[in-house]
C-alpha cells in the first residue's frame, strides 16, 4: 500500500469516464467539496450523499444529484493537495506521476483525516498502483482491491473498482473470474451495463474467439438507453471499435475499416469544436489497424497512425500503439530514421508498455 512512501506500481484502469476535460479546482487546498461533471461543469458545496451510481451536493442554489457516469472527478474538503494530484494523473492515464504525488503525503497528514478522504487515499492507491504494474506485480492487487470494496461497497469508486478488478484478472488470463467482476457493472445505468457487455467482449477476444465477440459486442450496442444519454451512446462507439477489430482479426477487415470510419465521423468536429478527442484517437488507431489488416493500404494506415501521433496523442495506450505500427511500416517503406524516431517516442514515453517491450532493441540499428 502507498501510505509509506514506498510504492510498487501497478496496473489499474480509473474512472469510466475515459477521455475527460477537467476543469482546474483551484490552486491549494479545496475550500468545499467539489464535483466537476463531464461536461465541465464545477459545483462546490457540501457532499450529502454517495453510492455506486450517483452523488449528491448541496450548493447555494440546492442539491444537485449527478450520475457516475457523468461524473468527472470529486475532490473533498480537506484533502491533501498531492491527493488530489494523484486523482488527476490517474486519470490521465498518468500512474507513476500520481504514485509520486502519493509518496508525498505523510502518514499523520491521514491519520486524523475524514474517513472519506481515507478511503480515497485508498482506492487511488490501489488504482495508481495497478495501473503500473506487470501482469505478474498486478496479481498481488487482486486481494486488496476485493477487500476495498468489500468494505466500501457504497462508493461512487466501486464499478470502477470492479472493472479493474476485471481488467487485472484478464491480465492473469483468468477469465471465468474477470467475467464476474465485469457483471457487477450490469447493475448500473445503461452506460455501464454497455461497458460491462463490451468488456466481456474484449475476454473473449482475448482468447481468439472473434465471432464470438462480435456477437457479444452487437449485444452490447443493442442495449436500450434514452436517445440523450450521451455516456450510453459514446460506449456503444467504443464497443463498436472492439467489434472493427474483431471483424479485421476475422477476415473481415473492410467491415472493420466501414466501422472504424463511422466513429470517426460520429465523433467528428460540429459546430466548430470537435466532440470527442478520445475516440478520435482510438478511431484513428483501429483504422489503421485495420488498413494493416486489409493488405495493401500501408500508407493509409501510416496516414492513420500519424493522425493519432501528430494530432491526438493524449491516449498512452493508443499513442503506444500508433508508434509500434509506425516503427513497422516506416521500416517496410525504407525510412530506418522516421523508424527510430518512433522508437525513441516509444520507449521513452511509454516504457512500461508491451509495444515498448516488443520494439525496445529496434532504435540500436544503424
Amino acid at each position: 500500500m502507498i501510505g509509506e512512501k514506498k510504492l510498487r506500481c501497478c496496473s489499474s484502469w480509473w474512472s469510466i469516464a475515459a477521455g475527460i476535460t477537467l476543469n482546474v479546482l483551484g490552486g491549494f487546498a479545496v475550500a468545499d467539496d467539489a464535483v466537476v461533471t463531464r461536461d465541465g461543469t464545477t459545483v462546490r458545496g457540501t457532499l450529502v450523499s454517495v453510492s455506486p451510481d450517483s452523488v449528491e451536493i448541496e450548493s447555494r442554489s440546492g442539491i444537485k444529484k449527478v450520475s457516475i457516469v457523468d461524473l468527472a472527478e470529486l475532490s473533498l474538503d480537506g484533502e491533501p493537495e498531492s491527493l488530489r494530484a494523484a486523482r488527476r494523473l490517474l486519470i490521465r492515464r498518468d500512474a507513476r506521476g500520481a504514485i509520486g504525488e502519493l509518496a508525498k503525503i505523510e502518514p499523520e497528514e491521514l491519520k486524523d483525516a475524514d474517513p472519506r478522504i481515507r478511503e480515497e487515499f485508498e482506492f487511488i492507491s490501489l488504482a495508481a498502483t495497478a495501473q503500473a504494474a506487470t501482469a505478474a506485480e498486478a496479481a498481488g492487487q487482486v486481494k486488496p482491491l476485493a477487500d476495498f470494496l468489500r468494505k466500501n461497497s457504497r462508493s461512487h469508486h466501486a464499478y470502477a473498482g470492479y472493472e479493474l478488478l476485471g481488467d487485472i484478472l484478464a491480465r492473469q488470463r483468468k477469465y471465468p473470474e474477470a467475467a464476474a467482476a465485469y457483471e457487477n457493472l450490469d447493475r448500473g445505468p445503461p452506460a455501464l451495463r454497455i461497458r460491462a457487455a463490451s468488456a466481456r467482449a474484449g475476454l473473449l477476444m482475448q482468447q481468439g474467439k472473434f465471432v464470438e465477440a462480435i456477437k457479444e459486442f452487437e449485444a452490447a450496442e443493442k442495449i436500450t438507453s434514452e436517445p440523450n444519454d450521451a455516456a450510453s451512446a459514446r460506449q456503444k462507439r467504443e464497443s463498436a471499435l472492439g467489434r472493427a477489430r474483431c471483424l479485421a482479426q476475422s477476415g473481415k477487415a473492410a467491415e472493420g475499416i466501414a466501422v472504424s470510419r463511422q466513429a470517426i465521423r460520429d465523433a467528428a468536429v460540429k459546430n466548430g469544436t470537435v466532440q470527442d478527442k478520445d475516440l478520435l484517437a482510438a478511431a484513428f488507431t483501429v483504422l489503421g489497424a485495420c488498413q494493416r489488416a486489409a493488405g495493401g493500404q500501408d500508407e493509409d494506415a501510416r496516414i492513420s497512425f500519424l493522425t493519432v501521433d501528430l494530432v491526438y496523442n493524449q491516449l498512452p495506450g493508443a499513442h503506444a500503439e500508433a508508434l509500434a505500427n509506425l516503427i513497422e511500416l516506416w521500416t517496410a517503406a525504407n525510412q530506418p530514421e522516421r523508424a527510430r524516431e518512433a522508437v525513441q517516442v516509444l520507449t521513452t514515453s511509454y516504457p512500461d508498455t508491451p509495444w515498448a517491450a516488443k520494439h525496445a532493441g529496434a532504435g540500436k540499428a544503424s
